[in-house]
């Protein structure tokens, strides 16, 4: 067991004769200094480990048996002590120290530094949008160890009395949980009672956006006049006639020379253990399509809006309009072109497998029967055919 005692060394005096306090740390016939914020005035102000004749004796005092207690017990967690060096340990004391003082903003900033990129940018936003509420709930940046499930329920209904809807509050609340998620697996903090352990997650309502076959008939066939209400169109049955594929995975993709696609999910490349290509061919539907948009560099351009962002924005503020000229009177977005092939695949009776497949979904590889079997693009090809002929009928 490593000795831990209070001194000055008076080798280290300040040039006005002044000395800090340090703790000693004893181990293994060596001797490291770890230094206190404290300064006394005297060597003679320091004797057998205790201040004295200082005008804040008995408070400085107790803040050194704080600290000594506290490195005892980092000494009594550590299995492997007769392994380390002195020097070692006093920087495992140190950085156990300072983890106890280690702040949510600090934190959230280092887990949003591992999303900057082009493909992250939307989930960088939100995650800001989450961390700045959490922190003007809390009136400012605090230390992580010190949030509490009170805290937590506080936060969700300080949203919820701003006006937040559910699924904007479970969103947040989602978010900051990763984060402290993060920062246990990090071991940056160890909650003896997590800060989510009381709190029950707000209920996400099931987004009815799917469409029937025959509304989806009426947004193919609607004469449009303009040609960003004609291009949202396009996107959206290209989206459609492709599985549903994820905007971002549509104008990343060279379609030049081919007549199939094998890609996997931006969403999902990272996340996914297991095999996660999706392959199949590119029906004459959605080919006609991709002739009519594809670029030199066999990448999709909209007219003037070539970027992930500017399609992005041109779908969201037209995809109501082009819904409404179809005689269409409810909730429509881009991703109902995704919700709507797989409710069209399930009506008809396709194996959910095969649907998961076709859409990039995630595959539950605990279910015994992919110990078995496996979908191949065949089994796509076959999908893809039977859903789209239901709009030729």
């Amino acid at each position: 067991m490593a000795n831990l005692s209070i001194v000055i060394v008076p080798t280290k005096k300040f040039s006005n004769g002044k000395h800090r306090i340090r703790i000693a740390v004893a181990h293994r016939s060596q001797t490291r200094y770890i230094s206190t914020q404290f300064i006394l005035d005297s060597a003679n102000q320091l004797r057998n480990g205790k201040v004295v004749r200082h005008e804040n004796a008995a408070n400085i005092n107790a803040c050194l048996r704080k600290i000594i207690y506290e490195y005892e017990e980092i000494l009594s967690s550590i299995h492997y002590l007769p392994t380390l060096s002195c020097t070692e340990l006093i920087h495992l004391i140190t950085r156990e120290q300072q983890k106890k003082g280690i702040t949510f903003n600090a934190v959230a900033n280092e887990y949003l530094s591992y999303m900057r990129t082009e493909e992250q940018k939307k989930s960088y936003k939100l995650y800001s949008i989450a961390c700045r509420k959490i922190q003007k709930y809390m009136k400012g940046d605090f230390p992580l160890i010190q949030l509490s499930p009170l805290q937590i329920q506080g936060f969700a209904n300080a949203m919820k009395e701003e006006g937040l809807s559910e699924t904007s509050i479970r969103i947040y609340l989602t978010l900051i949980k990763v984060i402290l998620n993060y920062a246990g697996k990090m071991n940056y903090v160890n909650y003896l009672v997590h800060p989510f352990v009381l709190f029950k997650m707000p209920v996400s309502n099931v987004r009815e956006l799917d469409l029937t076959v025959e509304e989806l008939k009426k947004i193919r066939d609607v004469k449009l006049f303009k040609t960003t209400q004609v291009m949202v169109r396009d996107i959206f049955m290209l989206t459609y006639y492709l599985g549903g594929i994820n905007l971002r995975d549509l104008m990343e993709y060279d379609f030049k020379d081919r007549n199939h696609m094998r890609y996997v999910r931006h969403k999902t490349r990272n996340s996914k253990k297991s095999e996660n290509e999706i392959a199949f061919t590119i029906q004459p539907e959605a080919q006609e399509i991709i002739n009519k948009y594809m670029s030199d560099n066999g990448k999709l351009v909209f007219g003037r809006y070539s970027s992930y962002e500017k399609v992005y924005s041109l779908v969201f503020r037209h995809i109501y309009k082009v819904v409404s000229l179809a005689g269409i009177n409810r909730k429509v977005s881009y991703y109902s072109a995704r919700k709507t092939f797989a409710q069209h695949g399930y009506d008809m009776g396709i194996e959910i497998e095969k649907i998961e497949y076709c859409i990039g979904h995630s595959m539950k590889n605990n279910r015994p029967i992919f110990n078995y079997i496996r979908i191949m693009q065949e089994h796509a090809d076959k999908v893809f055919r039977a859903i789209l002929d239901q709009l030729i009928k």
